[in-house]
């Protein structure tokens, strides 16, 4: 009897954790439950004759921006020689389209990692966090234990290893020990690891970290193909496999619900002439349930409240003409004299407001009262800004 109402408990805690259900049909979707995504891409190549890796990286790197993930989500690891190359007959673009319409190299490119920087340590310490205390936020991937995480790699390779920039290898035994320790620091809630390499299904063999999403472009003994020469530049400037990606995230908002399966299908040996294959490792809900954007779109956190938010003109008017007075300060005074023109900007705003309190007779005398309390702590925390320094 004791064990029976322990089972009964525990399906009642644990069916409604791990299920949604959706209107009135009773309907039930498994959901991720995340609360952030990152991403990290790379390119694991450079030189010329590899502009087409360059290409899939940045077109994959504009679509998690267009479907919504910040900037600052993002790890972005390449040689970033393709630019600028000599060669290039558009300098300073990169396409990965014959048509040469769409520039993926423009002033919102972020480069993360670049050149000689593009290491397989690096990597390693991208993912499991394990950084010299002199690297920059910017270089880390501050994730957690409710991270989804995008891993996706481009370059060439073979039996169970892909090469960066022709100097060294990393390993499927590398990259499944990474993985491992990820998940042993909580750093990922589910991961979805995208290869695109000769014989990249032999690279996600040794993965056994759980919540774990991988997909090859190719079996093992099977190159992975380029899509089409490009007579502009002289070589393709795509795989197949991304393109195919790409012609799938095309068609999505950051509203949609298209799912992995949706997007496997697109990968038919007769347009890639390759295998395309995939393995999950422990994951806890069913693959038919996995959309697309739980990897590759945001994470909007709403919180409602049951009023309105009272602005007050007067008070976006005040706080308007602060900000413009302290940029100004900040623009037009240097050295010592700095903190006195601060001090008289603040000190303006301070009084202004005390005269229109004993001037106003306004019914809400509590929320002036609170106008000019906020007044008195921005003058206090601009007086603290100059005496630790941020104004010097």
């Amino acid at each position: 009897m004791h064990q029976l109402c322990f089972l009964v408990l525990w399906l009642l805690v644990w069916i409604p954790s791990n299920y949604v259900y959706a209107g009135k049909s009773g309907r039930k979707e498994h959901r991720s439950n995340h609360t952030s995504n990152w991403a990290v891409i790379v390119d694991t190549s450079r030189y010329w004759l590899n502009y087409r890796h360059a290409g899939n990286v940045l077109a994959i790197y504009r679509t998690l921006k267009r479907l919504g993930m910040p900037d600052s989500n993002i790890i972005l690891m390449m040689g970033d020689d393709m630019a600028c190359n000599a060669r290039n007959p558009y300098p300073a673009q990169i396409f990965n389209n014959e048509s040469h319409t769409l520039n993926l190299y423009d002033s919102t490119v972020l480069v993360d990692y670049k050149g000689y920087e593009v290491t397989v340590e690096n990597l390693i310490r991208v993912l499991t966090g394990r950084h010299d205390p002199s690297v920059p936020r910017s270089k880390r991937m501050l994730s957690d234990s409710g991270s989804n995480i995008l891993l996706f790699m481009t370059g060439h390779g073979g039996d169970e290893f892909i090469k960066f920039q022709d100097v060294e290898e990393l390993m499927a035994r590398d990259l499944g020990e990474a993985l491992q320790q990820m998940h042993e620091k909580g750093r990922y809630n589910e991961m979805l690891v995208m290869i695109e390499t000769c014989e990249a299904g032999t690279l996600i063999s040794r993965l056994t970290a759980p919540n774990v999403i991988a997909v090859a472009s190719s079996i093992k003994g099977e190159s992975s193909f380029s899509y089409m020469n490009d007579f502009d530049m002289g070589q393709p400037v795509v795989d197949r496999f991304t393109r195919r990606t790409l012609e799938f995230c095309e068609q999505l908002s950051i509203n949609s619900d298209a799912t992995l399966p949706q997007l496997f299908q697109m990968y038919g040996y007769d347009v890639m002439e390759s295998t395309f294959n995939y393995r999950t490792i422990g994951l806890r809900r069913p693959l038919s349930h996995v959309q697309l954007l739980d990897f590759m779109g945001s994470v909007s956190q709403v919180h409602m409240v049951e009023q309105a938010y009272d602005m007050d003109p007067a008070t976006e008017q005040l706080e308007s003409h602060a900000g413009r007075q302290s940029c100004e300060a900040g623009r037009g005074c240097s050295g010592q004299d700095m903190p006195q023109q601060v001090h008289s900007n603040a000190a303006g705003e301070y009084n202004r407001l005390s005269e229109d309190h004993q001037k106003q007779q306004h019914p809400r005398k509590q929320q002036i009262q609170q106008r000019l309390k906020g007044a008195t702590q921005r003058v206090a925390s601009l007086l603290a800004k100059h005496a630790f320094g941020h104004f010097t």
